[in-house]
């Protein structure tokens, strides 16, 4: 079994901890990665029993590594001081086998022993999103081109078609992961006159609309509609001869930014007009309770 930890920070630093015996950092534990802590809101009543439930939300995460060296005690450790700034933010990444999952930390403290042969370096990392995540965006197209085959390519004497349109109105996204409400990345290219384009969820019966029929939005070709979903990051950009501007305010009133629930997630994409020229790709990353 192959496991490792790296540790980028800020300034493209990296540091690796892992169990083998040739190790520069040899990775005694991990503590904070297996598992997360709620916190449980409730209110009492002086003439009722108990409690009654307000919600809860998951608190932020806390990763302490412990590792150890046993050799250029002053080069490792002024590696380590490098590494793991006071206040620096950076990114934790879990290897095991083949899988891969990251975590967006903040350094909390580090502590290095001072003497002995084999020397300890302790490090509070503390994350405030709790949530182990993909390394990389899944991608789901919903309407685009696919390219007919990939090069090295033999051409023939005949006519290749380079790709091919695919058009899926509806599409499932099956959320099998622990986290509920995962923010997502939706693109939506005109090729021609698009006007208030659209893209609801069926599951949740909510949609995210830009433009109305009183004060509609129109795409010429070649314009770029991004919208974001995540926690902190709801937003509507429209990308318009390469430059970027924020949109919100075309949204119509009723309009939610759609995020990924547990289980099946059916997507639906229209226009008022000129639905037949949107290219439309939804990006998403899963999250994990543990690694």
């Amino acid at each position: 079994m192959s496991k490792r930890i790296i540790c980028k920070n800020e300034d493209d630093v990296q540091i690796e901890f892992s169990y083998e015996d040739d190790a520069e950092f040899f990775l005694i534990s991990c503590d904070g990665i297996y598992s997360v802590s709620n916190n449980v809101i409730t209110s009492e009543n002086t003439m009722t029993d108990g409690s009654t439930y307000q919600g809860s939300t998951t608190k932020q995460r806390n990763i302490v590594i412990t590792a150890e060296f046993d050799s250029d005690y002053q080069t490792r450790r002024d590696y380590l001081y490098k590494s793991f700034k006071p206040k620096s933010p950076g990114t934790f990444y879990y290897e095991e086998n083949d899988e891969q999952r990251q975590i967006d930390y903040i350094v909390e403290d580090i502590n290095i022993d001072e003497a002995g042969v084999c020397r300890n370096a302790v490090i509070s990392l503390i994350c405030p999103d709790p949530f182990f995540k993909d390394p990389a965006d899944t991608t789901v197209t919903m309407a685009g081109w696919e390219p007919c085959f990939e090069f090295v390519h033999e051409f023939t004497d005949e006519l290749e078609e380079f790709g091919v349109r695919v058009a899926e109105l509806v599409k499932n996204i099956e959320n099998d992961s622990a986290a509920d409400y995962i923010g997502i990345e939706v693109i939506m290219e005109a090729l021609g006159a698009v006007r208030n384009p659209a893209l609801y969820h069926t599951q949740q019966d909510i949609h995210i609309q830009i433009g109305t029929p009183e004060f509609p939005f129109d795409m010429e070709p070649g314009d770029v509609v991004r919208i974001t979903t995540g926690t902190n990051e709801k937003n509507v950009y429209l990308i318009k001869d390469g430059e970027t501007r924020k949109i919100n305010e075309y949204l119509d009133e009723e309009s939610e930014f759609i995020q990924l629930v547990h289980g099946s997630n059916t997507f639906i994409y229209d226009a008022e007009q000129g639905v037949n020229y949107l290219n439309v790709t939804i990006m998403y990353r899963f999250r994990y309770l543990g690694v």
